[in-house]
């Protein structure tokens, strides 16, 4: 998992060659999919189980409302666009009421929190900051310093918590530890994992931010992925000949739902509608699918097919954006997609263009 991490991190630093186009261009006529969206409940699926995306022959629907980065520029999320300053490169964003929060990597050993107020301008610098979530109300930010990216050279690191991006901040040092990562907040609880050595497993912890100590939820192990309410939580299980296998399990109790090893987890829609899966044993340049499946079963509730697909996050109970690259490789151009879980359809998000494209929290 190590490797695997380093490697993510190196495609990161790399870096791609901006060429900025602002998505206030993208308004079309057709009518978007979300505006607003009320989500079914339950969902009543229609339409074809597997769905290739092919942007040049999709409507053009609304903006995401998720967070996202193109170039340079914050979009989505509570705030306006935000203009990171700088030329570093950017691995990680989040909005934090109308705050943006970005992770920036000058190397893999020298990452960087860069807090900015709604103008672009800067609140605070925090060193060796490598993993930043938001609550999905966007009240609450978590963030840590832990080795991410160069374990073997980092021990210890701290978690922290905040309601705002100029207000107090509540600090969780964690030493002895490696790969210290945030992977959820709701409310005043964050989750996290980290390990006892380099070559894990990730123990996963639940921190209510109003006490000195975090607890170990022993019965969940390798955490990747905690749904937005806190109750699910993906964890890796066992190894196989395509990658991982990953188990649904209570977050408090560590009860297994099911397990895939077709798929790892890698997002929960909002009231756990869905969850997104990836391939076991994803690139770091994409994959030919991401799905939407059943968090109660593990059954498949949608495939989405594409030349490359490198992120998806849920926009609400019923629509997923993913981030979308015509081919997998360095200097692809992309688009966001959204699409709906419930009937299949796509719709374009954003332009297709060249740059720098990162969905956030």
């Amino acid at each position: 998992m190590t490797v695997t991490v380093v490697a993510v991190a190196a495609v990161a630093v790399g870096g791609f060659v901006a060429s900025r186009r602002t998505p206030e261009s993208q308004v079309g006529s057709a009518a978007p999919l979300v505006a607003p969206v009320q989500t079914p409940s339950p969902l009543k699926f229609t339409g074809p189980e597997v769905v290739p995306i092919d942007v040049r022959k999709l409507p053009v629907g609304a903006g995401p409302q998720v967070t996202y980065l193109r170039d340079r520029t914050v979009y989505g999320g509570a705030g306006t666009p935000v203009k990171v300053p700088g030329r570093v490169e950017i691995d990680a964003v989040a909005r934090l009421h109308d705050a943006v929060l970005t992770v920036q990597l000058k190397t893999v050993r020298d990452p960087l929190l860069v807090i900015l107020d709604a103008s672009g301008k800067q609140i605070e610098q925090v060193p060796g900051v490598d993993s930043v979530v938001t609550s999905t109300d966007g009240e609450a930010a978590a963030y840590a310093s832990g080795g991410r990216y160069a374990p073997e050279e980092h021990v210890g690191g701290t978690v922290y918590y905040r309601r705002s991006a100029t207000g107090p901040v509540k600090r969780l040092a964690q030493p002895g530890v490696h790969d210290v990562r945030v992977l959820g907040v709701t409310n005043d609880t964050v989750y996290f994992q980290s390990s006892d050595d380099l070559t894990g497993p990730w123990n996963f912890y639940r921190w209510q931010v109003d006490q000195p100590k975090p607890t170990r939820l022993t019965t969940v192990r390798s955490p990747i992925a905690v749904s937005g309410d806190g109750t699910l939580v993906a964890g890796l299980a066992s190894q196989n000949d395509s990658g991982m296998c990953t188990t649904l399990m209570t977050a408090t109790t560590g009860t297994q739902r099911w397990r895939s090893c077709q798929y790892q987890l890698t997002r929960f829609g909002p009231g756990n509608t869905f969850t997104i899966g990836i391939p076991a044993g994803s690139d770091p340049y994409g994959d030919l699918e991401n799905v939407a499946l059943d968090p109660k079963t593990g059954n498949q509730l949608r495939k989405w097919t594409g030349p490359s697909l490198r992120d998806a996050r849920p926009e609400d109970g019923d629509h997923v954006v993913l981030a979308w690259h015509d081919r997998p490789e360095p200097g692809s151009r992309s688009a966001l997609v959204r699409c709906t879980v419930s009937s299949g359809r796509c719709e374009l998000a954003t332009p297709l263009a060249s740059g720098t494209l990162l969905l956030g929290s």
